[in-house]
């Protein structure tokens, strides 16, 4: 039974951001009066933002949505009333049992499901209700925040996010982010860690079109022209490769596909009987698929194979 003289602290997780930070809320005779950061939480350490501890406010906004809402008017627009109408919780599940059974009874796949809610669609509404349902037209669109982030990390180790090492790392250059200063997904714990990297001398180099907070705090600000990030990392790739001759040639070789095979039209040179992308073994002296055992694909240079000339996407790069 509830004890409305109760004063008690409730271990949890705050939703603020996708940084989920551990929270120790204060509970007092029934009413949630204080959120902390969780001292026991291994990734926050006891740190929480000012959004976090803000969330009081959304728990008790006088103007919060606590039931469902009925659109009145057909009529969209900027500064067009949506006249929305309170219901009850079974006239909105009869509104959806019509509308998402009349579609189903004709097509399932006339249903398009699109969130910026990355919870519910990449771990329940994708995987388990839409498929069965019936539709395979279900995805999250929040990519408009990170495109080059998950992508590139996808791409080289199969994660949505990743941080760098600031723990070891002693120069960092930042191309139009914030890390490290109460920004990206980890914000509270790569603010703390930057705090503490800078204290031991790292330097940041804050390389942006904006006067950001993190160009603000930086070692150095370079003010680039807006639109000229790409050109400015293949200046720097250039110097790397061609000038100062800096890259793990072994891993480059053996962890990526800079030894692949290239076609004049910018296709992989692939095997004649399968999918699979070539490279020049060094040993045999002839093209090889790339994950055939105890080979030496070469980097660099210019081959015929199946009577075509193709290239190294590394000599292509440089």
């Amino acid at each position: 039974m509830f004890n409305p003289r109760e004063d008690v602290w409730l271990h949890s997780i705050c939703d603020m951001c996708f940084a989920a930070c551990g929270i120790i809320a204060h509970r007092k005779d029934g009413v949630l009066v204080k959120i902390e950061g969780d001292p026991d939480c291994p990734a926050s350490a006891g740190k929480i933002c000012a959004k976090g501890q803000a969330g009081l406010i959304g728990l008790y906004d006088p103007a919060r949505v606590k039931v469902p809402l009925k659109r009145t008017n057909p009529n969209k627009g900027i500064g067009v009333d949506p006249g929305w109408q309170e219901i009850s919780w079974d006239e909105a599940m009869d509104i959806l049992t019509e509308k998402l059974g009349r579609i189903r009874a004709d097509d399932p796949r006339k249903l398009i499901i699109s969130s910026f809610d990355q919870i519910a669609l990449s771990y329940f509404i994708r995987p388990i209700w839409a498929i069965a349902y019936g539709t395979p037209n279900a995805d999250w669109v929040g990519y408009f925040c990170g495109n080059y982030l998950h992508a590139s990390m996808y791409l080289t180790n199969g994660a949505f996010h990743s941080d760098f090492d600031l723990d070891h790392c002693n120069y960092v250059i930042l191309l139009g982010n914030q890390q490290g200063f109460m920004a990206g997904l980890n914000a509270t714990v790569m603010a703390r860690k930057m705090a503490e990297a800078r204290r031991r001398g790292l330097r940041v180099v804050v390389v942006d079109p904006v006067g950001t907070n993190a160009a603000a705090k930086a070692d150095e600000w370079v003010p680039i022209r807006p639109g000229t990030d790409g050109a400015l990392i293949l200046s720097m790739i250039n110097v790397l490769l061609n000038e100062l001759n800096c890259y793990d040639r072994d891993f480059l070789a053996s962890r990526t596909n800079a030894p692949y095979l290239v076609l004049p039209d910018g296709g992989y040179q692939k095997e004649e009987a399968g999918e699979k992308p070539l490279v020049w073994d060094q040993k045999s002296n002839c093209a090889v698929p790339f994950d055939q055992e105890e080979i030496q694909p070469a980097l660099e240079g210019s081959f015929t194979v199946y009577g075509e000339s193709c290239r190294t996407a590394f000599e292509l790069l440089k």
